[in-house]
């Protein structure tokens, strides 16, 4: 019997991808702690800094970025599955009963049906699947 590494290895970056994005923390980062003009001068030493220029985007982990775009692009076909794996690995709750009812409101909200729990965790192991091969095709490719 042969152990399954590389599909511990996948679990483990989904549930990485999962704390990155995950759905309870999705207002978090938005915005700034805004500082009054008192803090600034004092950590200028009594000058106002200039603008800052251009747009920087939020900073988010490269692994979990990676997942993410596979994740997007299962969605560019089978919005049903991409919505099950996002409430699977980045909702709140039991996986069976919370983060299921998080898939019916994502799948509605994109337009889709809602399906039973059994087609639920059928969808999340079909994209635990097609995340794999994806990665499974870039470890080749490299």
């Amino acid at each position: 019997m042969q152990v399954d590494t590389f599909g511990a290895y996948v679990r483990a970056e989904l549930e990485h991808w999962g704390r990155e994005y995950a759905l309870h923390r999705d207002c978090d980062y938005l915005g700034h702690q805004s500082k009054n003009v008192l803090q600034v001068l004092i950590e200028h030493k009594g000058d106002m800094p200039g603008r800052a220029q251009g747009y920087k985007p939020l900073e988010s982990d490269s692994r979990a970025q990676m997942i993410e775009d596979i994740v997007a692009s299962i969605a560019g076909d089978n919005v049903a599955m991409a919505c099950a794996l996002r409430a699977y690995h980045c909702g709140v709750g039991r996986r069976k009963i919370e983060r299921f009812e998080t898939a019916i409101l994502l799948m509605v909200n994109c337009g889709e049906r809602p399906v039973s729990n059994r087609h639920y965790l059928g969808l999340v192991e079909l994209g635990f699947q097609r995340v794999r091969g994806r990665l499974e095709g870039w470890a080749l490719a490299a």
